[in-house]
Parts: structure tokens; C-alpha cells; sequence
């Protein structure tokens, strides 16, 4: 995404999430938030393809889609059930004509037409948007259309066809496929080894987390990506003597992929090897300070440790921890756990700010500010005024 933002110089920030799903698939929801499902990941056949359907959202984007879509339903106050225009909204939302058509009754048909052709040209707009980002940055298109031709092939296999396309938001594959050899430039194309190194070891990453064994690898991964995934599975399996010998082969291998390392720490902690998990972990975060993921791994397994031993909560493990209450800021068993250092540690300060976080949902926006002034006000904690600053 950083790759798009900047080769199409792009202000604003691209917030994205990804969703445990199998289904190959990325959208933006009313928040204009991108969301990536692990199974694009996992079957998007190269980077280059990658890049293009991320493109292909951001296009959305550019492109004021979602505020379009939006102002769509104020223009159909006009209809007199409540529940229907629920309906629309909810369908115009979520992108899903189908879900639109199967809803509305005969005399209402005009309203999904009008969806229908908006969205489409929608879809033209975000891909012609995606051919031209790969254009910018030097990248085939094939890559791109041979995930199309794949979804494609698939779409067919379960029974639809080029007419089901007629109500549909997207355009027909041809059409798509069409779109990008218009809008492709004949030059010289680029090709990143790094960056389809690092997109295999994630897809690798995945398979072997989501998947119970290894009949279906040789399909997507080969050689040393299979051997990750592999050793990933065995590990799951109990096997973890068999995955660390791969494992630790593929380190010495690439011993600039500190992946690998925090892979190996994932798949110790649920053997019960804390002690050495933490240490690579460690290792890790070292070399990457925004590894904000590795540093609430840390976090909650300092915690337990030390919450086991009658609660002896130490100055410096709260101030080392709690930037992470502005990290995951909807994350409440955090926050509690963070609360429960401030209380026992006297951080009544603190203690007040977690708890605007934590209830903002039961107290008004006005007792949340005032409990957040008065911290700017009393406050001499530097990081704590720093904090709520950025709140406010």
C-alpha cells in the first residue's frame, strides 16, 4: 500500500485490516478502511497481482466512491418504507447488488438498475486507476490478469455466467481484462526479488498456520516457501524437534528475514517455552522498534509472569508498555491490565485517562474532555500530557 500511496502521491493515510477469510477478496467499508482477507494472501499467485487488487481499492478511494455511495442513499429518501431504504443502504454499503436484488420487490427494479450501473462504472474507474498505478511503478499487468483469469475460471466453476454479469457490480472479466491492455504502456517492466521474497514468506506464513497439513502446499508454494509452511504445520502437529531443524535451517538462510526469528517464537510460547520465545522476540523487536505486534506479545507474557508473583509491577514496565494504550486503542483487556499497573502503582492520572478509553461508550463526550483537560491541567507527566494531547 505504501508502494501505491507514494507513486500516486497520496496524502491522506490508507487505513487497512486484515480478516481471517479463505474467500480471496479486499474491500473498503463506510469508514474507508481497506480490508484484506488471509485468503488473498494465501492465492494471489505473485506480488505484482498483489499490488494491482490493492490498487484496485485504493482507486475506490481516490475516487470518492464510498462518499458517492453514500450520498446515493440521501437521494432515495424518497421511498416510503423505512425498512426498505434500510435495505438499499445496507446493499449500497456493503457493495452486494445481490443482496439488493434479492430484497426489493418488481415495482422497485429501477432502483437496482441505478445501483447497478453507478457501482459498475465505479469498478471501471478503480480499475483503470490500477492500471495506471502499475504503469507507474514499472509492473506488468499479466500477473494482474492472471488472478482475474483464476477468479474468473472460478466464478464459472460454480455456475455463473457472463449474463448473471448483467446485474452485476463488477464488470465482465473480458471488459476488465480489456481495461488493462488499453491502459498499459509498453516499457520495460520492473521486477522486485526482495519484494516477492517477502510476499512468499507471508503466504507461506499463512498456509501454515491456517492449514492442518500439507496436501495442498505444492499448489501455491514451492522450496523454501513450502519448507516454511511446512515447518509451521509440523510444529502444530507436536512435531516441533522436525519444524525447528527446517526452521532454524531457513534462519541461517536468510539471516536478514527476522520474520523467521519471531516465527520461531510463535511456535515455541505454545510448546511452553516462554523463556527462549521471549528472548527471540526480543531479538526481533530489537531490529524493529515498530513491531508493535511483537511488543504486546512481550507485554502479555511479562504480564502473567509478573502477575503471578503478587503483583510486583515495576515504574519502568509501565512507562516501557504504555504507548501500547495508544496503539490499540479498542483493544479493553489491554487497557484493564494496563489500568490495573496504574492503580497499583498510584497513577491515578493515569488511571483517569485509561478509563475515557474504556468507557468512552458509557459517558458523554463532554465528561470524557473535561477528565482529559484536567489531566493537561494537573498533569506533570510528560508522556501522559503528550497522550492526551493527541486525544484531545
Amino acid at each position: 500500500l505504501s508502494l501505491i500511496q507514494e507513486v500516486n502521491q497520496l496524502n491522506s493515510k490508507i487505513k487497512f485490516s486484515i480478516i481471517l477469510d479463505e474467500n480471496p477478496n479486499a474491500y473498503i467499508n463506510e469508514k474507508k478502511i481497506i480490508y484484506i482477507t488471509t485468503g488473498l494472501l494465501k492465492y494471489t499467485p505473485t506480488y505484482e497481482a498483489l499490488i494491482g487488487v490493492l490498487a484496485h481499492e485504493v482507486g475506490h478511494l481516490e475516487n470518492y466512491h464510498i462518499t458517492k455511495r453514500i450520498k446515493s442513499i440521501n437521494n432515495l429518501r424518497s421511498i416510503n418504507q423505512l425498512s426498505t431504504l434500510s435495505v438499499i443502504a445496507a446493499s449500497i454499503l456493503a457493495n452486494n447488488s445481490d443482496f439488493l436484488a434479492q430484497s426489493m420487490i418488481t415495482n422497485q427494479m429501477g432502483i437496482q438498475n441505478y445501483y447497478s450501473a453507478f457501482s459498475r462504472e465505479q469498478e471501471r474507474e478503480a480499475d483503470i486507476f490500477a492500471a495506471q498505478t502499475l504503469n507507474q511503478l514499472h509492473i506488468s499487468p499479466k500477473p494482474l490478469k492472471k488472478f482475474l483469469k483464476i477468479l474468473e475460471k472460478e466464478s464459472f466453476q460454480k455456475g455463473l455466467t457472463e449474463e448473471d454479469y448483467k446485474f452485476s457490480s463488477h464488470p465482465v472479466y473480458k471488459e476488465r481484462f480489456d481495461i488493462l491492455e488499453n491502459e498499459s504502456i509498453d516499457q520495460k517492466y520492473k521486477f522486485d526479488q526482495k519484494s516477492s521474497d517477502r510476499f512468499f514468506f507471508i503466504k507461506a506464513k499463512l498456509f501454515g498456520f491456517t492449514e492442518n497439513d500439507n496436501n495442498e502446499l505444492n499448489k501455491y508454494l514451492k522450496n523454501d516457501y513450502y519448507e516454511y509452511a511446512n515447518s509451521i504445520i509440523l510444529a502444530r502437529k507436536g512435531k516441533l524437534k522436525k519444524s525447528l531443524i527446517i526452521l532454524n535451517n531457513l534462519i541461517n538462510k536468510y539471516p536478514k528475514n527476522i520474520f523467521l526469528m519471531e516465527t520461531k517464537a510463535d511456535l515455541l510460547i505454545p510448546h511452553g517455552y516462554t523463556e527462549e520465545a521471549m528472548r527471540f522476540y526480543q531479538k526481533v523487536y530489537d531490529k524493529d522498534k515498530n513491531n508493535h505486534h511483537i511488543k504486546k506479545i512481550m507485554f502479555e507474557i511479562e504480564y502473567e509472569k509478573i502477575d503471578k508473583k503478587l503483583n510486583n509491577f515495576s515504574q519502568e514496565f509501565f512507562y516501557d508498555y504504555s504507548d501500547l494504550l495508544m496503539i490499540f486503542q479498542n483493544n479493553t483487556m489491554l487497557h484493564n491490565k494496563l489500568r490495573k499497573i496504574a492503580l497499583l502503582l498510584g497513577k491515578d492520572e493515569w488511571v483517569n485517562f485509561i478509563d475515557t478509553n474504556i468507557f468512552f461508550n458509557d459517558i458523554s463526550n463532554e465528561e470524557a474532555l473535561k477528565k482529559l483537560n484536567n489531566i493537561l491541567i494537573t498533569s506533570q507527566d510528560k508522556k501522559l500530557i503528550d497522550f492526551t494531547k493527541k486525544k484531545i
